[in-house]
């Protein structure tokens, strides 16, 4: 759970950056900003949440071929931006009791502060509905008011909302009282009681995130700012307002809580009057389409932000899931024309077998942590080389299923990248695939095109023509070792073909300069590179550039 809190700060601070910045512009152009800071409180509460745990359906037209259903994708496999390492390793760095515990404890006080907070919040409006009591009605600038000793002026009330001024008013100018009442009317026109109330039982849902407190505070000032602007428009003079604020500002009442209240700091009724008073620049139209490009970019970015997998086996439980819910992810998976993924069961778990892929040459074990996500057991049974920053990027699977719960993808991920995606298939499917690949490494023939793409291959290009997506990642994650391996053992001079592995590869004999290595390929059927491993012949060393995906 650390680990997601501190992902939800993150996303917090960038919607946070965004906010100010779509605050600014909207200040440019003389429009309102409170609805800026609702946006970015809802944001920081949604977005990490549905970003983690939801997913979406494409559209039957965009679904694959092999299936007739359109394929769930979860969202966080949609995002592109990782967490800095060190983050993750903060969350990620105590052994499973110690933060099954440290989680528990986590979820207890994270409840209880939101128990307390909404306590507090009826506690205060029963104080305040006696301290109405002693409160007197007025007939104050044609509207119906009530009138304290001590508080005011603001607007109380969730249903039915009332202006309450202090006594003091009643003795001040007419057209002080004027702005006063203008004000207020102006809170309660735009329904600002209800929506400070709004932002506060977003603030109860998860009250330890301190940048929701301090967005909270800014969308206080913002609704503040609003009022003013709204009043200005009706026709009150800005000199006269003015003077309203600091005689209101100098004799402060008692507080009501966190209601709209006109007085405020002297600082923040200081940056009031300038704002009302600045005269609108030559570029402002300029600066707010930049601003808001700006607010935009953070908002993606914050969007883009890959949540921490919350499920890794290291340090969560294994679930318990049902028998017929195992039974649901039983069955086979396409992974290429010559690859099949196969799903068995296996006691608490199931096992995973992966025919006509290098990279997975032996089955591998997964255990359930949710109902859809699985852990994979064994020391990088899914074939991935780890690079910088990869530690804790603990391998995982998970199904997406359709509304009655039966698997239609199996989705592996390991180091923030996508292994596996692929379709579930019938019987029928998987034998013609199996038998695709039987006749294959009878026939003992290259794919077409094979020895165009090993010249390819051998050449080392930057570029990613010729190669699959997940084939091109990985060389350009591995290409500073693969150039070390490379420099070692010299130019190429000759390649010779030995036949088909038992994966369905096509197997090189390189000839260099300083040595002997060999090269297997796998290629689609538009002859692109899909996968590839290369080792010292003599060494059995592995330089692997191999994503057993297709």
């Amino acid at each position: 759970m650390i680990e997601w809190m501190i992902y939800v700060v993150l996303v917090t601070l960038t919607l946070s950056a965004a906010a100010l910045a779509a605050e600014r512009a909207a200040k440019v152009r003389r429009a309102a900003t409170r609805w800026v800071w609702i946006a970015s409180l809802i944001g920081s509460l949604l977005l990490p949440t549905v970003i983690a745990t939801a997913s979406i359906r494409l559209p039957k037209a965009l679904a694959s071929s092999t299936t007739s259903t359109s394929a769930p994708i979860a969202l966080r496999n949609t995002t592109s931006i990782p967490m800095p390492p060190m983050l993750l390793d903060l969350g990620d760095a105590q052994v499973h009791e110690a933060s099954v515990r440290m989680d528990t404890l986590i979820s207890d006080t994270w409840m209880a502060i939101s128990l307390l907070m909404a306590l507090a919040l009826v506690v205060s409006s029963m104080l305040l509905h006696r301290r109405k009591r002693g409160w007197r009605e007025r007939m104050l600038c044609s509207e119906q008011v009530l009138v304290a000793s001590d508080a005011g002026p603001a607007v109380i009330g969730l249903l039915r909302s009332r202006i309450v001024v202090p006594a003091w008013l009643l003795q001040a100018s007419e057209a002080q009282q004027q702005c006063t009442i203008a004000h207020e009317r102006s809170h309660l026109r735009a329904h600002d009681p209800q929506l400070v109330a709004f932002a506060l039982i977003l603030l109860i849902l998860m009250p330890w995130n301190t940048l929701l407190w301090w967005q909270f505070h800014r969308l206080r000032r913002a609704i503040e700012v609003d009022c003013d602007a709204r009043v200005l428009q009706g026709g009150h003079d800005v000199g006269t307002y003015c003077e309203t604020l600091i005689q209101v500002g100098q004799r402060r009442s008692r507080r009501i809580g966190v209601v709209p209240a006109m007085s405020g700091s002297a600082s923040f009724l200081e940056l009031r009057i300038r704002h009302m008073l600045r005269k609108q620049k030559k570029w402002a139209h300029a600066s707010a389409a930049v601003l808001i490009c700006i607010s935009l970019g953070m908002a993606t970015f914050a969007a883009q932000v890959t949540p921490p997998d919350a499920t890794y086996r290291n340090t969560h439980g294994i679930a318990e899931l049902s028998s017929d819910t195992l039974d649901r992810y039983i069955g086979f998976y396409q992974n290429d024309s010559l690859s099949l993924i196969t799903v068995t069961r296996d006691g608490n778990g199931l096992t995973v077998s992966v025919s006509g892929a290098m990279g997975v040459p032996k089955p591998f074990h997964i255990v359930p942590i949710n109902e859809t996500r699985f852990a994979v057991e064994g020391d990088n049974p899914l074939g991935v080389v780890p690079f910088p920053g990869d530690k804790g990027a603990e391998p995982t699977v998970e199904f997406t299923t359709d509304n009655h719960g039966r698997a239609l993808r199996l989705v592996a991920n390991q180091n923030g990248h996508v292994i596996f995606d692929q379709p579930r298939i019938d019987k029928a499917a998987a034998d013609r695939i199996n038998d695709a690949l039987a006749t294959r490494i009878k026939m003992q023939k290259p794919f077409p095109g094979s020895e165009k793409a090993l010249q390819l291959f051998l050449s080392d290009p930057n570029s990613r023509a010729g190669m699959g997506d997940s084939l091109a990642w990985v060389r350009a994650h591995n290409k500073a070792a693969r150039e070390k391996f490379l420099t070692e053992l010299g130019p190429v001079e000759s390649y010779t073909f030995r036949g088909v592995t038992k994966f369905g590869a096509d197997d090189y004999l390189v000839k260099r300069k300083h040595g002997m290595e060999t090269v297997l390929l796998m290629l689609d059927g538009h002859g692109n590179l899909v996968s590839a491993f290369q080792f010292d012949s003599r060494s059995r060393f592995a330089k692997m550039d191999l994503i057993p995906a297709a």
